[in-house]
Protein backbone atom coordinates (compact mmCIF):
# COMPACT_ATOMS: atom_id res chain seq x y z
CA UNK A 1 0.00 0.00 0.00
CA UNK A 2 2.92 2.21 0.07
CA UNK A 3 3.18 4.80 2.69
CA UNK A 4 0.95 4.49 5.68
CA UNK A 5 -0.59 7.69 6.93
CA UNK A 6 -3.84 6.62 9.16
CA UNK A 7 -3.72 4.77 12.05
CA UNK A 8 -6.67 2.50 11.70
CA UNK A 9 -8.19 -0.24 13.57
CA UNK A 10 -11.69 -1.19 12.88
CA UNK A 11 -13.44 1.12 14.89
CA UNK A 12 -11.53 4.28 15.08
CA UNK A 13 -8.88 6.40 12.49
CA UNK A 14 -6.35 8.53 13.05
CA UNK A 15 -5.42 10.90 10.59
CA UNK A 16 -2.22 11.66 8.70
CA UNK A 17 -1.50 13.87 5.50
CA UNK A 18 -0.74 13.20 1.58
CA UNK A 19 -3.36 10.86 1.14
CA UNK A 20 -6.64 10.98 -0.47
CA UNK A 21 -8.74 9.92 2.48
CA UNK A 22 -11.82 9.47 0.99
CA UNK A 23 -10.52 6.94 -1.08
CA UNK A 24 -8.42 5.48 1.33
CA UNK A 25 -10.83 5.28 4.17
CA UNK A 26 -13.73 3.73 1.93
CA UNK A 27 -11.40 0.82 1.66
CA UNK A 28 -10.73 0.62 5.34
CA UNK A 29 -14.56 0.53 5.57
CA UNK A 30 -14.55 -2.79 3.84
CA UNK A 31 -15.74 -1.86 0.15
CA UNK A 32 -12.61 -3.21 -1.17
CA UNK A 33 -12.66 -6.39 0.63
CA UNK A 34 -9.16 -5.52 2.20
CA UNK A 35 -7.53 -8.17 4.17
CA UNK A 36 -7.30 -6.57 7.91
CA UNK A 37 -4.76 -8.84 9.60
CA UNK A 38 -2.89 -8.72 6.25
CA UNK A 39 -3.05 -5.14 6.55
CA UNK A 40 -1.71 -5.12 10.09
CA UNK A 41 1.08 -6.74 9.31
CA UNK A 42 1.88 -4.55 6.59
CA UNK A 43 2.81 -1.66 9.06
CA UNK A 44 -0.22 0.26 9.75
CA UNK A 45 0.48 0.55 13.37
CA UNK A 46 3.88 2.29 12.37
CA UNK A 47 2.19 5.68 12.15
CA UNK A 48 0.10 4.74 15.88
CA UNK A 49 2.33 7.34 17.62
CA UNK A 50 1.55 10.71 19.54
CA UNK A 51 2.35 13.46 17.04
CA UNK A 52 0.05 11.67 14.23
CA UNK A 53 -3.06 12.13 16.87
CA UNK A 54 -5.50 14.96 16.04
CA UNK A 55 -7.34 17.00 18.67
CA UNK A 56 -7.44 15.82 21.95
CA UNK A 57 -4.41 18.01 22.95
CA UNK A 58 -4.74 17.81 26.75
CA UNK A 59 -5.20 14.16 26.87
CA UNK A 60 -2.23 13.67 24.48
CA UNK A 61 0.16 16.24 27.06
CA UNK A 62 -0.96 14.42 29.92
CA UNK A 63 0.26 11.08 28.51
CA UNK A 64 2.59 12.40 27.03
CA UNK A 65 3.93 13.65 30.28
CA UNK A 66 3.04 9.88 32.11
CA UNK A 67 5.58 8.11 30.11
CA UNK A 68 8.55 8.44 32.07
CA UNK A 69 6.51 7.64 35.10
CA UNK A 70 3.44 6.03 34.59
CA UNK A 71 0.36 5.19 36.65
CA UNK A 72 -0.75 1.11 36.84
CA UNK A 73 -3.99 1.82 35.46
CA UNK A 74 -5.71 4.34 33.22
CA UNK A 75 -9.21 4.66 31.47
CA UNK A 76 -9.82 6.71 28.66
CA UNK A 77 -14.04 7.55 27.92
CA UNK A 78 -15.59 8.19 24.98
CA UNK A 79 -17.94 7.52 22.49
CA UNK A 80 -17.17 4.96 19.85
CA UNK A 81 -15.05 6.37 17.07
CA UNK A 82 -13.23 9.40 18.92
CA UNK A 83 -9.54 7.95 19.02
CA UNK A 84 -9.78 5.95 22.37
CA UNK A 85 -7.57 2.90 20.57
CA UNK A 86 -5.24 4.93 18.64
CA UNK A 87 -4.35 6.91 22.05
CA UNK A 88 -4.21 3.57 23.82
CA UNK A 89 -2.29 2.20 21.43
CA UNK A 90 0.26 4.98 21.27
CA UNK A 91 0.53 5.16 24.42
CA UNK A 92 1.10 1.44 24.63
CA UNK A 93 3.96 1.74 22.10
CA UNK A 94 5.81 4.81 23.98
CA UNK A 95 6.07 3.66 26.98
CA UNK A 96 7.66 0.00 25.65
CA UNK A 97 9.82 2.12 23.41
CA UNK A 98 13.96 2.23 24.35
CA UNK A 99 13.53 5.89 23.87
CA UNK A 100 10.16 6.16 25.26
CA UNK A 101 8.53 7.87 22.33
CA UNK A 102 7.68 5.47 20.25
CA UNK A 103 10.49 6.12 17.77
CA UNK A 104 9.40 3.67 15.20
CA UNK A 105 13.36 2.53 15.00
CA UNK A 106 13.63 -0.08 18.24
CA UNK A 107 13.25 -3.67 18.64
CA UNK A 108 10.16 -2.83 20.66
CA UNK A 109 8.97 -0.38 18.09
CA UNK A 110 9.31 -2.76 15.41
CA UNK A 111 7.47 -5.63 16.91
CA UNK A 112 4.72 -3.78 18.11
CA UNK A 113 3.83 -2.55 14.33
CA UNK A 114 3.87 -6.07 13.57
CA UNK A 115 1.14 -6.38 15.25
CA UNK A 116 2.25 -9.35 17.89
CA UNK A 117 4.39 -7.42 20.59
CA UNK A 118 4.69 -10.07 23.67
CA UNK A 119 3.95 -7.67 26.17
CA UNK A 120 1.15 -5.10 25.52
CA UNK A 121 -1.63 -7.62 25.23
CA UNK A 122 -5.27 -7.20 23.98
CA UNK A 123 -7.95 -8.78 26.33
CA UNK A 124 -10.88 -9.91 23.66
CA UNK A 125 -14.44 -12.01 24.54
CA UNK A 126 -16.43 -14.02 22.26
CA UNK A 127 -19.63 -12.76 24.56
CA UNK A 128 -22.21 -10.49 23.57
CA UNK A 129 -22.03 -9.20 27.09
CA UNK A 130 -18.58 -8.59 26.99
CA UNK A 131 -15.52 -9.63 29.24
CA UNK A 132 -16.40 -12.04 31.89
CA UNK A 133 -14.86 -13.16 34.98
CA UNK A 134 -13.02 -16.25 33.08
CA UNK A 135 -11.70 -13.88 30.44
CA UNK A 136 -10.44 -11.67 33.18
CA UNK A 137 -8.97 -14.75 35.16
CA UNK A 138 -6.95 -16.24 31.72
CA UNK A 139 -6.10 -12.86 29.62
CA UNK A 140 -5.05 -10.86 32.86
CA UNK A 141 -4.53 -12.54 36.22
CA UNK A 142 -2.90 -15.33 35.06
CA UNK A 143 -0.60 -13.27 32.68
CA UNK A 144 0.56 -10.69 35.55
CA UNK A 145 1.78 -13.98 37.16
CA UNK A 146 4.30 -13.88 35.38
CA UNK A 147 6.86 -10.93 34.17
CA UNK A 148 7.36 -9.33 30.77
CA UNK A 149 8.57 -11.13 28.01
CA UNK A 150 11.52 -9.12 27.63
CA UNK A 151 10.47 -5.06 27.72
CA UNK A 152 9.51 -2.33 30.46
CA UNK A 153 6.00 -3.45 31.25
CA UNK A 154 3.45 -5.62 30.31
CA UNK A 155 0.44 -3.86 29.18
CA UNK A 156 -2.94 -4.90 28.86
CA UNK A 157 -5.09 -3.20 26.61
CA UNK A 158 -8.89 -3.57 27.19
CA UNK A 159 -11.13 -3.08 24.49
CA UNK A 160 -14.95 -3.96 25.19
CA UNK A 161 -17.25 -3.79 27.82
CA UNK A 162 -16.83 -5.38 31.36
CA UNK A 163 -19.27 -7.39 32.92
CA UNK A 164 -19.48 -6.29 36.94
CA UNK A 165 -18.72 -9.83 37.71
CA UNK A 166 -15.24 -8.85 35.67
CA UNK A 167 -14.69 -5.59 37.02
CA UNK A 168 -14.72 -7.02 40.54
CA UNK A 169 -12.18 -9.70 39.85
CA UNK A 170 -10.20 -7.01 37.89
CA UNK A 171 -10.33 -5.21 41.07
CA UNK A 172 -8.03 -6.91 43.36
CA UNK A 173 -5.35 -7.10 40.37
CA UNK A 174 -5.52 -3.34 39.98
CA UNK A 175 -5.51 -2.94 44.06
CA UNK A 176 -2.28 -4.60 44.14
CA UNK A 177 -0.61 -4.33 40.73
CA UNK A 178 2.66 -5.80 39.87
CA UNK A 179 5.32 -3.36 39.33
CA UNK A 180 5.39 -3.87 36.02
CA UNK A 181 1.70 -4.33 35.25
CA UNK A 182 -0.07 -1.21 33.80
CA UNK A 183 -4.00 -1.07 32.48
CA UNK A 184 -5.93 0.59 29.68
CA UNK A 185 -9.42 0.35 29.69
CA UNK A 186 -11.50 1.80 27.15
CA UNK A 187 -15.11 2.15 27.68
CA UNK A 188 -18.07 4.49 26.01
CA UNK A 189 -18.76 6.44 29.51
CA UNK A 190 -16.89 6.24 32.90
CA UNK A 191 -20.60 5.51 34.41
CA UNK A 192 -20.17 2.02 32.98
CA UNK A 193 -17.24 1.61 35.25
CA UNK A 194 -17.64 0.67 39.21
CA UNK A 195 -16.71 3.27 41.20
CA UNK A 196 -14.13 0.99 43.39
CA UNK A 197 -12.14 0.69 39.95
CA UNK A 198 -12.58 4.12 38.48
CA UNK A 199 -11.25 5.29 41.93
CA UNK A 200 -8.17 3.64 41.41
CA UNK A 201 -7.80 4.70 37.69
CA UNK A 202 -6.72 7.94 36.00
CA UNK A 203 -9.33 8.72 34.07
CA UNK A 204 -9.08 10.83 30.71
CA UNK A 205 -12.67 11.67 28.85
CA UNK A 206 -12.41 11.96 25.36
CA UNK A 207 -14.59 15.53 23.64
CA UNK A 208 -16.11 15.38 20.48
CA UNK A 209 -13.80 16.73 17.80
CA UNK A 210 -13.77 20.47 16.16
CA UNK A 211 -15.24 20.11 12.70
CA UNK A 212 -11.90 21.42 11.50
CA UNK A 213 -10.20 17.90 12.93
CA UNK A 214 -13.26 15.90 11.97
CA UNK A 215 -12.59 17.56 8.74
CA UNK A 216 -8.65 16.83 8.81
CA UNK A 217 -8.80 12.99 9.36
CA UNK A 218 -11.59 12.22 7.33
CA UNK A 219 -10.30 14.62 4.45
CA UNK A 220 -13.91 16.21 3.60
CA UNK A 221 -14.53 19.67 3.54
CA UNK A 222 -15.46 21.29 6.84
CA UNK A 223 -18.74 22.45 5.08
CA UNK A 224 -19.38 18.93 4.01
CA UNK A 225 -22.91 17.78 5.55
CA UNK A 226 -21.33 14.45 6.91
CA UNK A 227 -19.01 16.66 8.63
CA UNK A 228 -21.34 18.87 10.02
CA UNK A 229 -24.05 15.92 11.41
CA UNK A 230 -21.40 13.73 12.42
CA UNK A 231 -20.89 15.91 16.04
CA UNK A 232 -17.67 15.96 15.92
CA UNK A 233 -17.10 11.87 15.30
CA UNK A 234 -14.86 11.02 12.49
CA UNK A 235 -16.09 7.59 12.06
CA UNK A 236 -19.66 9.06 12.06
CA UNK A 237 -18.56 10.94 9.26
CA UNK A 238 -17.33 8.41 7.13
CA UNK A 239 -20.09 6.49 8.05
CA UNK A 240 -22.38 9.25 6.72
CA UNK A 241 -20.51 9.45 3.13
CA UNK A 242 -21.76 5.98 2.86
CA UNK A 243 -24.96 5.81 3.67
CA UNK A 244 -27.27 6.82 0.30
CA UNK A 245 -30.01 7.48 2.76
CA UNK A 246 -28.11 10.30 4.23
CA UNK A 247 -27.79 12.29 0.64
CA UNK A 248 -31.76 11.47 0.08
CA UNK A 249 -32.10 12.91 3.83
CA UNK A 250 -30.57 15.84 3.18
CA UNK A 251 -31.60 17.01 -0.13
CA UNK A 252 -34.91 16.75 1.41
CA UNK A 253 -34.48 18.94 4.20
CA UNK A 254 -33.22 20.73 1.93
CA UNK A 255 -36.72 20.95 0.12
CA UNK A 256 -38.73 21.60 3.18
CA UNK A 257 -36.69 24.59 4.49
CA UNK A 258 -37.44 26.27 0.87
CA UNK A 259 -40.47 25.40 0.38
CA UNK A 260 -41.13 26.75 4.51
CA UNK A 261 -39.70 29.86 3.28
CA UNK A 262 -42.23 32.60 2.35
CA UNK A 263 -45.00 30.16 3.45
CA UNK A 264 -48.22 31.48 4.66
CA UNK A 265 -49.57 30.29 7.62
CA UNK A 266 -52.33 27.51 6.00
CA UNK A 267 -53.60 24.50 7.80
CA UNK A 268 -53.85 22.51 4.04
CA UNK A 269 -50.22 23.20 3.45
CA UNK A 270 -48.95 22.48 6.56
CA UNK A 271 -50.59 18.55 6.93
CA UNK A 272 -49.60 17.98 2.87
CA UNK A 273 -45.86 19.24 4.43
CA UNK A 274 -46.47 16.83 7.26
CA UNK A 275 -47.35 13.92 5.06
CA UNK A 276 -43.91 13.95 3.40
CA UNK A 277 -42.07 13.38 6.81
CA UNK A 278 -43.96 10.21 7.50
CA UNK A 279 -41.81 8.42 4.58
CA UNK A 280 -38.58 9.18 7.47
CA UNK A 281 -40.38 8.29 10.68
CA UNK A 282 -37.62 6.26 11.55
CA UNK A 283 -34.49 8.79 10.86
CA UNK A 284 -36.31 11.22 12.11
CA UNK A 285 -33.39 12.57 14.65
CA UNK A 286 -31.04 13.18 11.79
CA UNK A 287 -33.65 14.72 9.74
CA UNK A 288 -34.28 17.21 12.21
CA UNK A 289 -30.83 17.95 12.97
CA UNK A 290 -30.59 18.55 9.26
CA UNK A 291 -33.51 21.13 9.35
CA UNK A 292 -31.80 23.00 11.82
CA UNK A 293 -28.89 23.17 9.59
CA UNK A 294 -30.51 24.52 6.55
CA UNK A 295 -31.80 27.26 8.85
CA UNK A 296 -28.57 28.19 10.89
CA UNK A 297 -27.41 28.28 7.18
CA UNK A 298 -29.62 31.42 7.08
CA UNK A 299 -27.35 33.24 9.95
CA UNK A 300 -24.94 36.12 8.82
CA UNK A 301 -21.95 35.36 10.59
CA UNK A 302 -20.63 38.94 11.41
CA UNK A 303 -18.70 39.75 14.86
CA UNK A 304 -20.34 41.44 17.27
CA UNK A 305 -23.81 42.17 17.75
CA UNK A 306 -26.36 41.63 15.09
CA UNK A 307 -26.91 45.17 13.92
CA UNK A 308 -28.37 46.19 10.69
CA UNK A 309 -24.34 47.47 9.70
CA UNK A 310 -23.04 44.12 9.93
CA UNK A 311 -26.20 42.14 8.52
CA UNK A 312 -25.23 40.84 4.82
CA UNK A 313 -27.25 43.06 2.39
CA UNK A 314 -31.11 42.64 2.22
CA UNK A 315 -31.07 40.69 5.24
CA UNK A 316 -32.94 42.36 8.37
CA UNK A 317 -32.22 42.15 11.72
CA UNK A 318 -36.49 40.81 12.71
CA UNK A 319 -35.33 38.09 9.92
CA UNK A 320 -32.36 36.62 11.49
CA UNK A 321 -34.57 36.91 15.13
CA UNK A 322 -37.01 34.58 13.37
CA UNK A 323 -34.52 32.12 12.09
CA UNK A 324 -33.62 31.77 15.64
CA UNK A 325 -36.81 30.94 16.82
CA UNK A 326 -37.49 28.41 14.12
CA UNK A 327 -33.85 26.72 15.18
CA UNK A 328 -36.06 26.80 18.72
CA UNK A 329 -39.27 25.21 17.41
CA UNK A 330 -36.51 22.71 15.69
CA UNK A 331 -35.24 21.66 18.97
CA UNK A 332 -38.03 21.57 20.77
CA UNK A 333 -39.49 19.21 18.46
CA UNK A 334 -36.72 16.84 18.78
CA UNK A 335 -37.05 16.97 22.75
CA UNK A 336 -40.78 15.93 22.71
CA UNK A 337 -39.67 12.88 19.76
CA UNK A 338 -36.92 12.06 22.68
CA UNK A 339 -39.50 11.26 25.35
CA UNK A 340 -41.92 9.16 22.82
CA UNK A 341 -43.98 12.29 22.10
CA UNK A 342 -47.01 11.85 19.16
CA UNK A 343 -45.12 11.88 16.07
CA UNK A 344 -48.01 13.74 13.82
CA UNK A 345 -48.90 16.03 16.56
CA UNK A 346 -45.13 16.93 17.16
CA UNK A 347 -44.79 17.33 13.81
CA UNK A 348 -47.38 19.57 12.71
CA UNK A 349 -46.76 21.45 15.57
CA UNK A 350 -43.34 22.43 14.88
CA UNK A 351 -44.10 23.42 11.17
CA UNK A 352 -47.40 25.80 12.31
CA UNK A 353 -45.24 27.69 14.50
CA UNK A 354 -42.59 27.93 11.92
CA UNK A 355 -44.71 28.95 9.19
CA UNK A 356 -46.00 31.42 11.61
CA UNK A 357 -42.28 33.00 12.13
Amino acid sequence: MGEQIFSIDEEEFAPRPKQDANKFLTKCIGKYNVNWSAYFRRGVLGTVMFKNIVGHDQVVLRLKKAVAKPSHAYVLAGEAGLGKLALAQAFAKALQCDRLDACGQCLSCRVFESGNHPDVLYVKTSKAKGIGVDDVRTQIVLPMSEKPFRYRYKIFIINSPLTPQAQNALLKTIEEPASFGIFLILTEHDKLLLPTVLSRCVTFKLNPLTDEEVAQITGLGTESAAVLFAHGNPQRAIALTESENFEELYRFAQSVASDIQGMALDTVSVFALYSRFEKYKESIQTLLDMLYLCFRGQLPKPSGALTKSNLPAGQTVPLAIDVFRILDDITAAKKALQQNGNFQMTIEMMLLKICQQ
